[in-house]
């Protein structure tokens, strides 16, 4: 009796474990539901985090290369100025060292000087004025007398003194150049230290333009915000001669423009790049080369092609550091990727008037000259012009 019920509890254990089994099944496959969840979560957060910083990068590639070069050009302007600093502190190291020889041979000199008078005193005695004095012969005798020593005592006093003096000038000289040294020492610590910070800077611009070539997302954004620099030169060209127009044709005033329409070329070297479509060298894709690119040294003056009015002379994007100039009749020139200008918007130039200088800003591999020429506003081969 007691074996039966205990075989019988056993089968309703049994037969209970055997209910509960589809359910514990069911949570075991809801654990590794959730946890295949938590893991899908995971990689959209990574990769939502990264899409935000691809969106950090994207859109505003040239807008940083404008805040770099900015950076670049304070710290070479600052460099150039603790060179000119070093410069004129080696003319007073000059000057004070040349000061403190001559200061020296003089000082040598009287110093042999009274080395002489000082062995002569040794080997003859020491003069007994009032001997010399008594032994006049007569009253012009004795006066003549007293005014020879009173030479003899002047000269010595004069001696010594000029001694002191030169001395005293040398100890000067010395100090002078001692501190000038300790500047020269100070600015060249400053000169090596904003050399490494241009180093930086240089190298922050390439990685970007490094990043803008290989990141796929990073090169459209970059490729956009470039043809939407070229298409804003466009548009800017055609607004001006809409308002010339209208000035024109209202009675009113406005800047007159009156190039030739035959360009010189602003700079003098090779074409590394003609005008058309292209192999972009950093976005790696066939896209049309609005201008020429003239291979120069960074630094190189760049002179206007033709008279006439500066457009825009500031940063344009892609362009990096670039002037325009209306020149009348419809044309108009674009300089690209200087480092430097010397021209403003609104500026009349004259033909071959040096407008900037040669670099590499902007969407640019090296330096050189970008050179456009647009007609009603769109760009044309220079080749025709030139």
């Amino acid at each position: 009796m007691i074996k039966e019920l205990v075989t019988k509890k056993k089968l309703a254990a049994f037969a209970a474990a055997l209910l509960l089994l589809p359910c514990l099944f069911a949570f075991a496959e809801d654990d590794d539901l959730q946890s295949q969840l938590s893991d899908v979560q995971s990689q959209m957060e990574r990769q939502q985090q990264k899409k935000g910083e691809a969106e950090a990068t994207i859109g505003n590639v040239f807008e940083r290369l404008r805040v770099i070069q900015q950076n670049l050009d304070a710290a070479m302007k600052e460099y150039k100025d603790i060179t000119a600093q070093i410069a004129e502190t080696e003319k007073k190291i000059g000057a004070a060292q040349a000061k403190l020889d001559e200061a020296q041979k003089r000082l040598q000199a009287r110093e042999g000087i009274l080395s002489k008078r000082m062995r002569d005193i040794y080997m003859h005695g020491q003069l007994n004025y009032l001997d010399v004095v008594i032994g006049a012969k007569d009253f012009n005798d004795f006066a003549n007398r007293v005014e020879l020593l009173r030479r003899i005592i002047a000269a010595d006093m004069d001696l010594i003194s000029s001694i002191k003096e030169e001395r005293a000038q040398i100890a000067e000289a010395k100090a002078v150049l001692e501190e000038e040294h300790s500047r020269q020492a100070e600015l060249q610590a400053q000169s090596a230290a904003k050399k490494d910070e241009i180093a930086a800077r240089k190298a922050e611009q390439q990685a970007l333009l490094e990043k803008a070539q290989n990141d796929k997302a990073t090169a459209e954004a970059a490729l956009r915000e470039l043809e939407a620099s070229s298409n804003a030169i466009a548009a800017m060209l055609r607004q001006r001669a809409a308002d010339r127009a209208a000035a024109s044709g209202g009675g009113g005033s406005y800047q007159a423009v009156s190039g030739s329409g035959v360009f010189m070329w602003p700079v003098s070297g090779p074409i590394t790049s003609p005008f058309g479509y292209r192999e972009h060298p950093i976005f790696g894709r066939q896209i049309l080369h609005s201008g020429i690119d003239i291979g120069v040294d960074e630094g190189t003056p760049v002179a206007a092609a033709d008279s006439g009015v500066v457009v825009e002379a500031d940063w344009l994007g892609g362009y990096g550091n670039a002037v325009i100039i209306d020149h009348g009749n419809g044309l108009s020139t674009v300089y690209g990727h200087n480092s430097s200008l010397t021209v403003s918007a609104g500026q009349s130039v004259s033909k071959g008037q040096i407008i900037a200088y040669s670099g590499s800003t902007g969407n640019s591999t090296g330096p050189h000259v970008h050179f456009e020429v647009r007609s009603g506003g769109e760009p044309v081969d220079p080749m025709g012009y030139l």
